[in-house]
């Protein structure tokens, strides 16, 4: 009778101290912090494109832009590094229009065109090999003038903003030192601001400041793609290092590296081109390009939080270099297009349209 007893007191013990230590494992896995949104694993779906250029490896195909022409055509238009020239796309179907420019170091002359950007009437190219900036007017692609040519080393990428009746542009200058990433504290130089306006014709601009962080996390070490944002002060930079690449915020203000980041632990290849979809009120998304042969992928961030909201892969553009992002309505678009470039040598098109309601996502 004894020993029933001290073995029923035993079981009740057992059953007692075998349940506090599942309600502490609860508790304990509760108070686990949760990981960074952006980690998560989510699912990458694959995306065919709305449409494809025409693929040609000979132009060396590297960023588009947008425009529309004051007699109503859409284009796109696009550097060809190998070419030296531009490239004009018809931006409702991909088809090839025209070559415009030539090769060489004169006005209207083009070495190595990589970034390129479009604002009212004006298109920016950054020439690596020529070391500037060149401004054209449109549509007729009239050299107005230089800048920068004496200040870049190697540029690659640029953004422009508006300020009332004058212009803001980034550019990027990927200087190298002995064919290699030079040490942290030369690397204060790898952006340029600079203002500049046109006026009657003529193109004037003012050098402003050299960005780029000498120590820490914030060093530019390989550096192309950029993108300002003021409506949140802030400045992307795409590091291009594949030991470790990430989008590297910045604060547009102070020009220095605010400690923010975008796909720092899911970018696998190369972080890449870099777009903007604007909701208003500072809303909006982030398409961001992990760069890869066969593997190639965007990744969509909020645009305040940096939160990862969706990726998704394309079914034929690899390798995507620059992309560019309009919302303007034009043909069958109610929303505008995402432009990637394929695999150096087209452009691959996708309806944001399409691609809100596949990635189930959307302006709140």
């Amino acid at each position: 009778m004894k020993n029933s007893l001290k073995l029923l007191l035993f079981s009740f013990t057992l059953i007692a101290v075998l349940s506090a230590c599942n309600k502490k494992e609860e508790v304990e896995e509760n108070n686990t912090p949760e990981k960074s949104t952006e980690l998560k694993a989510m699912p990458i779906p694959t995306i065919k494109e709305t449409f494809l250029s025409k693929w040609d490896e000979n132009d060396n195909v590297d960023s588009p832009a947008f425009y529309i022409t004051p007699s109503g055509e859409h284009w796109i238009i696009a550097t060809g590094k190998s070419s030296h020239d531009l490239l004009i796309y018809n931006a409702e179907n991909g088809e090839l229009i025209k070559h415009v420019l030539k090769p060489g170091t004169n006005a209207g002359e083009l070495q190595r065109p990589n970034g390129i950007w479009v604002i009212d009437n004006l298109c920016a190219v950054v020439e690596r090999d020529n070391h500037r900036v060149q401004i054209f007017e449109l549509p007729d692609f009239k050299s107005i003038g230089f800048i920068a040519a004496d200040k870049l080393l190697n540029p690659y990428g640029l953004s422009i903003d508006k300020l009332d009746d004058h212009y803001r542009l980034f550019i990027t200058d990927n200087y190298e030192k002995n064919d290699s990433i030079p040490p942290n504290e030369e690397l204060g130089k790898r952006a340029l601001e600079y203002t500049f306006a046109v006026k009657d014709g003529k193109l004037t601009s003012e050098f402003k400041r050299y960005i780029g962080e000498t120590s820490g996390d914030g060093v530019l070490k390989i550096v192309e793609s950029v993108y300002a944002d003021p409506a949140n002060n802030t400045l992307l930079f795409s590091e291009e290092d594949e030991t470790d690449t990430y989008i590297k915020s910045y604060d547009l203000t102070k020009g220095t590296f605010d400690g923010r980041t975008l796909g720092r632990g899911i970018m696998n290849y190369q972080a890449e081109g870099i777009a903007l979809y604007d909701c208003g009120n500072g809303e909006g998304f982030w398409f961001c390009t992990d760069q890869a042969k066969g593997d190639n992928t965007f990744y969509i961030f909020d645009r305040k939080t940096f939160k990862q909201v969706a990726a998704f892969k394309s079914e034929t553009t690899q390798n995507t270099d620059g992309v560019w992002l309009t919302q303007q309505p034009y043909g069958n678009f109610k929303k505008g297009v995402f432009f990637a470039v394929n695999n150096d040598g087209g452009i691959g098109a996708f309806d944001i349209e399409m691609l809100f309601k596949k990635l189930k996502i959307n302006c709140k």
